[in-house]
């Protein structure tokens, strides 16, 4: 039955990323990529790689994907009919897909049937491995490795996200002298005082 399943969303994902790229209309494309990520994040599902599969919703359809849309709707793109000048990029698609197959190729035939027994744990180190971190799941083993091994550089990571962040609100921000500006401090101290028409 999983296997059917499978079989199900790997045609979904490759019919969904074909409609991305066939697609004349910038948003339509958006929408069938939300699709690809959807159905490649539930393959990653079916193989045990649930944290992948979180992450893909997490940081392609819900930032990436969304964003995309946000910017074509801002910048106003105009949606122009493309249905003559289509199919002169089909050979140059063809040569990148089938170096890309070939080079997937070549990996998977290089690292295929050349392990080395010799070079394995002992049984008891293997026991141990299994019963350890097989029996755990992949987001309690990321979590372990990062905040206990790596956390020095999570916590440099997340400085430098938190100068960043603040570096470009820092950018955005408008100094000009003729801008009324409110200030919070003069509001707070000012004394109210009752005014009688005569």
């Amino acid at each position: 039955m999983l296997d059917y399943i499978f079989m199900a969303f790997s045609v979904g994902a490759i019919f969904t990323a074909f409609l991305v790229i066939s697609k004349n209309n910038p948003v339509h494309s958006v929408f069938f990529l939300v699709l690809t990520f959807g159905n490649t994040s539930a393959l990653l599902l079916l193989l045990g790689v649930e944290f992948l599969a979180i992450i893909f919703w997490i940081v392609y359809v819900g930032a990436i994907a969304i964003l995309f849309i946000f910017v074509i709707k801002l910048i106003n793109i105009k949606i122009v009919e493309l249905l003559d000048n289509s199919s002169r990029y089909l050979p140059i698609g063809f040569i990148i897909g089938f170096i890309l197959l070939f080079e997937i190729y070549i990996y998977i035939d290089s690292y295929s049937g050349h392990i080395n027994t010799e070079n394995l744990l002992e049984l008891n180190n293997i026991n141990f491995i299994y019963t350890n971190i097989y029996n755990s799941t992949n987001i309690e083993l990321l979590g372990e490795i990062l905040y206990t091994d790596y956390w020095l550089n999570l916590i440099i990571a997340s400085i430098i996200l938190l100068v960043a962040m603040i570096g470009a609100i820092l950018l955005t921000l408008s100094h000009e002298t003729d801008i009324k500006r409110q200030d919070i401090f003069t509001q707070i101290n000012r004394k109210y005082t009752l005014t009688m028409g005569s």
